[in-house]
């Protein structure tokens, strides 16, 4: 009886500590693992943005005025230091820039890319064409506690494809209709570099990028390059 007697007031004195570490626990995992601080740290996130053509208008030549393109990066989040707002960012994307326009994209003297208007009287359905690289994103990142955040970078990238697209009637005259893809385009700049730039809240932000490289080598084809502006999804 005694022996039961001290057992009881054993257990009834751990009784409180007990308690006190079953809510501890929760708490701290929940710290842990707030999935509200990891849908801002910007590790999967995916850019919409419309591309503005720089050195390609004049007279002849005119693109849409959406040139719709995509870009979808994974990332990892690097602290400046435990519980900065100020991180790095480094990691693997793709990026992929589009051109509507008038222009027929084709191999001149020399094995020179060049362009030539479509003329007038020719209908067509679509012209484009599409820019795809493998790139290697790095950011600097400045997250607040709120849910605002602003990042600047830049993007390497290695051009995985160039292609153009032709739906329509045949541009020499010839009285048919084409639908083709051509992905001989030479003389593509192999390693494209964009400035980046993202402030937001939260999910959504807003994106611009501006790449630096030209889209073809110099004296080799237009030396055209992309200004673009869209909005950003933070998936994780």
């Amino acid at each position: 009886m005694k022996k039961s007697i001290i057992l009881t007031l054993l257990i009834a004195s751990m009784l409180p500590a007990w308690a006190q570490n079953k809510d501890i626990i929760p708490a701290e995992a929940k710290e842990k693992f707030n999935f509200e601080d990891l849908i801002i740290k910007d590790r999967l996130f995916v850019d919409v943005f419309s591309s503005i053509w720089i050195n390609f208008n004049n007279n002849q030549y005119k693109q849409r005025s959406i040139n719709q393109g995509v870009n979808a990066a994974f990332m990892f989040d690097l602290p400046v230091r435990k519980n900065s707002p100020f991180s790095f960012g480094i990691g693997v994307g793709v990026t992929s820039h589009n051109l509507f326009s008038n222009a027929h994209f084709y191999i001149g003297p020399n094995y020179v890319t060049m362009i030539k208007p479509i003329p007038d009287a020719i209908e067509y359905d679509n012209n484009k064409i599409s820019f795809t690289n493998i790139n290697i994103p790095l950011e600097f990142r400045y997250f607040h506690s709120s849910g605002f955040k602003i990042s600047a970078g830049v993007r390497v990238g290695l051009m995985a494809d160039v292609h153009t697209k032709y739906y329509g009637r045949n541009i020499d005259g010839a009285d048919i209709s084409e639908k083709y893809k051509n992905k001989k385009i030479p003389n593509y700049t192999k390693v494209p570099v964009e400035f980046t730039f993202r402030t937001g809240w939260k999910y959504f932000s807003v994106n611009a990028s501006y790449m630096v490289t030209k889209l073809f080598e110099t004296d080799k084809g237009p030396q055209m390059y992309p200004f673009n502006v869209g909005i950003s999804i933070a998936l994780y």
